[in-house]
C-alpha cells in the first residue's frame, strides 16, 4: 500500500510541476531544494513524498487535505511541458516534438514551408504503451478555430499519429488541403469518397474524392486532445 501512495504522490507532484512550468517553481513554493524534487521524480526512486511534505504541498497549492493521496487518473494528464531544469523527472517520459504548424478547425491554417519544432512535450511512457503508440511516429500540433467544438477547442494540444493515414469512420484526422492543415472528422463513402465533418453544427460538411483530388493528403490521426479521441 505504501508503494501505491508513493506512486500517487509522485504523479500529483508531476502534475503540479507541469502546471507551474518548472520544477524549481514548485520547489520555491514549498520551500524545498530543487535537487530534492529531482530525486523524488527520478525513476530510480531515491526519495518519496513523505507525509509532512505531502501536507505542505497541499497547503501551499491550496489543495484540500488528502489531495496528494486521492485517486489519480494518469490518462487525464499524460504529458507535461519540458523545462530546462526538469532533470531526472523525465525518466518516465518520452519527448514528442511540438511543431509550429497548427491544424485549423475553421478556414484553414497555412502550413509553413519548413515546419519547425517549437519545443517538446513529455508524454508518459506507460500512457503511450497502453495505447500501443510508437513515439517515433508521433507529433504534437496546436488546434486553431472552433469548428470542432466541443470535441476540440481553440488552443488545444493535438497528439497526432503519423502512421495512421487510412480513413476510419467517425475518427478525427489532420488533413492537408492546398497547403493548409485541418482537423476534421472523416466518414468513408463508396468510390473513394470521404465526407468531411465538423462537430460544430454551424460548419457544414463537404466531400472529397481521395483518388481525384490533387493536393489533398491525410497527415495522421488525432489520438488525443485533452482526452482520448
Amino acid at each position: 500500500m505504501e508503494r501505491d501512495i508513493s506512486v500517487l504522490r509522485r504523479e500529483k507532484l508531476a502534475e503540479l510541476i507541469r502546471q507551474e512550468g518548472s520544477q524549481s517553481g514548485v520547489a520555491r513554493k514549498i520551500d524545498t531544494d530543487p535537487s530534492y524534487l529531482s530525486q523524488i521524480m527520478s525513476a530510480k526512486g531515491r526519495r518519496n513524498v513523505g507525509e509532512a511534505l505531502a501536507r505542505r504541498i497541499e497547503e501551499r497549492f491550496n489543495k484540500k487535505p488528502g489531495w496528494m493521496d486521492s485517486g489519480f487518473s494518469s490518462d487525464s494528464t499524460p504529458y507535461m511541458e519540458v523545462s530546462q531544469d526538469m532533470g531526472d523527472s523525465l525518466d518516465d517520459f518520452v519527448l514528442i516534438p511540438h511543431y509550429t504548424a497548427a491544424a485549423s478547425m475553421g478556414p484553414g491554417e497555412a502550413q509553413p514551408d519548413d515546419d519547425q519544432i517549437n519545443g517538446h512535450l513529455a508524454f508518459k511512457n506507460v500512457w503511450l504503451k497502453k495505447r500501443r503508440l510508437n513515439p517515433r511516429f508521433l507529433t504534437v500540433i496546436d488546434a486553431v478555430g472552433d469548428s470542432m467544438h466541443p470535441t476540440i477547442s481553440n488552443g488545444d494540444v493535438l497528439l497526432v499519429d503519423l502512421r495512421q493515414k487510412e480513413p476510419i469512420d467517425n475518427r478525427i484526422f489532420v488533413l492537408r488541403m492546398e497547403d493548409q492543415l485541418y482537423a476534421k472528422r472523416l466518414q468513408k463513402r463508396p468510390n473513394h469518397i470521404i465526407n468531411i465533418h465538423s462537430d460544430n453544427p454551424l460548419s457544414p460538411p463537404f466531400e472529397i474524392n481521395l483518388e481525384n483530388s490533387e493536393g489533398v493528403d491525410i497527415i495522421g490521426r488525432v489520438i488525443w486532445a485533452g482526452k482520448d479521441l
